[in-house]
């Protein structure tokens, strides 16, 4: 087995603290304080710090104010990692929904059951920005569509769940994109999507987790088969710069 080295051991620990609280968002890391506290060279602790750099755990400024400070990786990080394996995998588009559609529905009862009524407000108004993003036409639609779909799982409390969504919505925004820009007039397809998800969010707000879970169940269905026509076996790369 290789011996860690003493810069990855720092890494593991520091990594720790972050994940754990111990170092909070935007708490600065001062390298002086550090080097004593693990009895360690700046070049090896720069070498540490890289490795949380690269994991998105902290950031780094450079320069006469530079400096490293605590923060939390986005979805991207995810996302990266989960799209590489997919496509090695030979995952399609079809896979993704599929996937969506086996966990959105239940997410969508949680919801229905534990979400705060601020947490519903909050998803409403994602709503109400993504009715009026449809009303105008703007190309602002489907991106704000696929934050709903994101927050609702989100509103479950799953955290795993919430995790998952928001890595597959950095994945497939941009097939949605595509997709809504072909519509063209297709405004009913449109139009449906919009009582749809009216519907949802007032099934949650009323405390039907039995119906939202049904009807999201049979919404997602319906929309699967718009969005995967003619395009269901492309690969994830393929909608990726």
């Amino acid at each position: 087995m290789r011996v860690p080295k003493m810069a990855e051991l720092v890494a593991g620990h520091l990594r720790r603290r972050i994940l754990t609280g111990e170092l909070p968002v935007d708490h600065s890391l001062r390298e002086a304080e550090l080097m004593e506290e693990y009895e360690i060279s700046r070049p090896t602790l720069r070498e540490a710090l890289r490795i949380l750099e690269v994991e998105q755990l902290i950031s780094v400024r450079r320069g006469s104010h530079r400096g490293a400070r605590v923060r939390l990786p986005d979805a991207s990080v995810a996302a990266r990692s989960l799209t590489m394996l997919l496509q090695l995998r030979g995952a399609s588009l079809a896979d993704i929904y599929t996937a969506r559609a086996v966990f959105e529905p239940p997410a969508a009862r949680m919801a229905a059951e534990r979400a705060t009524d601020e947490e519903i407000a909050s998803l409403q108004a994602t709503l109400d920005e993504e009715l009026a993003a449809l009303a105008e036409g703007g190309a602002s639609y489907p991106l704000v569509a696929w934050r709903f779909h994101t927050q609702l799982v989100e509103l479950s409390g799953n955290a795993t769940l919430a995790v998952l969504a928001g890595a597959l919505e950095h994945i497939s925004q941009r097939h949605a994109l595509r997709v809504v820009a072909s519509w063209g007039d297709r405004r009913d397809w449109k139009r449906d999507a919009e009582r749809a998800h009216r519907k949802l969010v007032r099934l949650i707000a009323e405390r039907d987790g039995k119906r939202a879970e049904t009807f999201w169940r049979e919404h997602m269905q319906v929309a699967g088969a718009q969005l995967l026509e003619g395009v269901g076996d492309q690969a994830i790369i393929e909608v990726l710069d």
